[in-house]
């Protein structure tokens, strides 16, 4: 297994730089709604939290892809998209409990982080390190663990807010 963005929920103060340096990495716009990354804010219960792919070991949206366009590299784990199968039906998006495909709202396009190449811009300029790049393993899997957890409770509460 290769690389894996490490989110750490309790440090993330909601200031959406991660994703406005995404989108500007991704598709030269400072537009967060077009992000690989985007940050879940929910006001009723003060969390926030960033959500990225998660590389999953046995990602759901892979299973359900009916064009069968998304792609896990068994080397790395990433999980991606072939643009040229993709029909943007977003069944990934409803399957994912992680929130890791996004929706482009001006390509009309379904999008998954890819690491930007080993290089991740939203680690890089995240201020208050919420978001890290470690190699995955046996180590980071109990901190992957607790982060997945509060990400979907996360994503529980917003989604009932």
């Amino acid at each position: 297994m290769g690389k894996q963005i490490l989110v750490e929920p309790d440090l993330c103060t909601g200031c959406m730089i991660c994703a406005q340096v995404c989108s500007l990495t991704k598709t030269r716009t400072c537009n967060p709604a077009r992000a690989r990354v985007r940050i879940v804010d929910c006001e009723r219960t003060g969390v926030t939290v960033p959500v990225v792919c998660q590389d999953c070991v046995e990602p759901g949206c892979l299973s359900c892809c009916p064009p069968a366009a998304i792609r896990q590299d068994q080397a790395s784990g990433l999980v991606s998209i072939d643009r040229e199968s993709c029909t943007n039906c977003r069944i990934c998006m409803r399957v994912c409990p992680f929130g890791g495909p996004t929706w482009d709202p001006v390509e009309r396009q379904v999008h998954l982080c890819d690491h930007c190449d080993g290089r991740p811009a939203c680690v890089a300029s995240c201020p208050t390190g919420a978001l890290t790049y470690v190699e995955a393993g046996e180590d980071t899997c109990g901190a992957r663990q607790r982060s997945l957890g509060e990400i979907r409770l996360a994503l529980i509460r917003w989604a009932g807010a």
